[in-house]
């Protein structure tokens, strides 16, 4: 056996990432607002240049799709390089649990672009509901985040806020730029 065999022989499956003090790990958290943001992105870009029904739908569907593919190859990568073996069914599992979230926030807004292909809804008015939908996701992740770091509505609200805010910044560089 070479000595890239040897280093990349199968391995007991890694720990699971721990989670924090709250209970809550880090990772999901953060790749379901990523996947929100992706979402936002799109929407806008569909809003500008507004296709088909059916081609909105895969489009943002199809682009959520592709970001978690990315996540789940770099991801893999990083773990492979990480603990020096070839990725076993136990790693490539838990790296499907850890891309999901990524997909989360387009279930809503791909429904509603749905309803516009089968032709309930405009193209125009499914678009803007979905970025009202992915709006309203971010300042409920945003919300819960306040719950859990600070007792006061107030501060839970402004913690939801601000989610919405950094969506919309997003959003903003993107109209600034295109």
């Amino acid at each position: 056996m070479s000595t890239d065999e040897e280093t990349m022989s199968p391995q007991p499956e890694p720990a699971e990432a721990p989670a924090s003090a709250s209970g809550v790990s880090h990772a999901p958290v953060s790749r379901a607002i990523y996947g929100l943001i992706t979402v936002l992105a799109v929407l806008q870009v569909l809003e500008i240049e507004t296709p088909s029904a059916w081609h909105a739908t895969v489009v943002l569907f199809g682009t959520t799709v592709a970001v978690a593919l990315v996540d789940a190859y770099s991801e893999s990568i990083a773990e492979m390089l990480a603990e020096r073996h070839w990725l076993t069914w136990n790693d490539l599992r838990a790296i499907g649990r850890n891309v999901t979230p990524v997909l989360v926030g387009a279930q809503g807004p791909t429904v509603i672009l749905l309803l516009s292909a089968l032709g309930l809804l405009s193209v125009g008015l499914a678009i803007s509901l979905a970025q009202v939908v992915a709006f309203a996701l971010l300042f409920g992740f945003g919300w819960r985040v306040g719950q859990l770091l600070h007792e006061h509505w107030l501060r839970q609200l402004a913690s939801a806020l601000f989610l919405v805010a950094i969506g919309g910044l997003g959003l903003g560089i993107k109209v600034i730029f295109h």
